[in-house]
């Protein structure tokens, strides 16, 4: 006994403890099942029960099951056929003999059966692990070594452009350099992708500064009538994968709005979460497209020369469910867009209440600031 292997159970000590504590249990109810004419098989069904039981917590060699239960056959069996021989047991009684070893017998196959389902999940969610860290890795040192060669053909485009008189020659290199942007922000997106389940640096985060700085990038470059209302103040986040988030989805909106049209961000607190939304007066999505607007490299029937890779609003999607939130859309052709998406304030603080289960978190960390709302007019 002290030699198998236990299961679920504490420390070693406790492995031998119990061990010898059975063995002491098992040898005084086989002492029984002799002593006891008219009773025995209390005893008799005592010692099975208890090694159905234990069998339940450790796991024997196959040599050791069967030795165990060889051994309990023949013990209690003798004691079953000698009272059976001196008139104290009917003959018939005997057949417990045989009919509790299959029992048993076929309690160890079902429980060797489930041991080895359990030990092939483990090994292939660690193949599973395995590859994804082959993958992630190889993404990595790809997307690293794209943007390093997209980096230094951009490079040679901008001096292209700088240095020539030729009209027809800047504009073929401007052409280049939107290109060789668009496959930046692709090998960005890509490798994105692939890290988004990497939880970063949690720290508390004035969102209402980060979403104008977003927003000053963005109405900089796109002639849109832009209305920015913030009210957060403080929450708990990753900087780097919120403004990823962001940047998608007003790259979406700038996409699919035209000069003049309106772009309008939302953020507020709702009780434990923060809630994003943006919205546009643009083209709209076609109902049959709603479904399917996050699954990646999936573009709107109705996007046409404006459709990009696909990856946007996937990146969106992964990102945001990956640290407890939701995002959904809603849209009319013609009409404008709108996606909603709603953050734990303090994720950190959500997923230590979940595991303890205390129902109430309380607000993010630090001070709630006053309510900031700007409203910026047409760039």
């Amino acid at each position: 006994m002290k030699r198998c292997a236990m299961l679920d159970i504490g420390s070693s000590r406790s492995k031998v403890l119990l061990g010898i504590a059975w063995l002491g249990f098992f040898l005084v109810n086989a002492t029984l099942t002799f002593v006891w004419a008219g009773a025995e098989t209390i005893p008799y069904h005592l010692i099975w029960v208890s090694y159905a039981f234990l069998y339940g917590l450790v796991a024997y060699s196959k040599a050791m099951t069967w030795t165990v239960f060889w051994v309990i056959t023949v013990v209690t069996g003798t004691a079953l056929v000698w009272h059976a021989s001196t008139d104290l047991l009917e003959w018939a009684e005997c057949s417990e003999i045989v009919l509790m070893g299959i029992i048993i017998a076929l309690l160890v196959w079902h429980v060797n059966r489930h041991r080895a389902g359990q030990a092939r999940l483990v090994a292939v969610q660690e193949e599973e692990r395995r590859q994804a860290n082959s993958r992630e890795l190889a993404a990595r040192f790809g997307a690293h070594e794209m943007r390093t060669r997209l980096t230094i053909a951009r490079g040679f485009a901008e001096l292209i452009e700088g240095s020539t008189d030729d009209d027809g020659v800047r504009s073929d290199a401007q052409l280049i350099l939107g290109e060789l942007d668009k496959a930046t922000a692709l090998a960005t997106n890509l490798l994105t992708l692939v890290r988004v389940h990497q939880i970063g640096a949690w720290v508390p985060l004035q969102i209402d500064a980060l979403i104008e700085s977003v927003v000053h990038r963005w109405r900089s470059t796109a002639d849109r009538q832009w209305s920015v209302r913030t009210s957060v103040g403080v929450m708990v986040g990753d900087a780097e994968r919120l403004e990823v988030v962001l940047d998608c989805l007003l790259e979406n909106a700038v996409k699919f709005t035209g000069m003049g049209d309106r772009i309008d961000l939302q953020a507020r607190r709702e009780t434990r979460d923060v809630v994003l939304t943006v919205s546009d007066n643009g083209a709209g999505i076609p109902e049959s497209d709603l479904d399917r607007v996050f699954e990646i490299f999936q573009t709107g029937a109705s996007a046409g020369d404006r459709a990009g890779a696909g990856l946007g609003l996937s990146v969106v999607k992964a990102i945001v469910e990956a640290r407890g939130g939701t995002v959904s859309v809603s849209s009319a052709v013609g009409s404008g867009t709108c996606f909603t998406t709603v953050l734990p304030i303090d994720p950190t603080r959500r997923d230590a209440a979940a595991r303890s289960g205390v129902g109430r978190i309380g607000p993010g960390t630090g001070q709630r600031t006053a309510p900031n709302s700007t409203v910026v007019g047409r760039a």
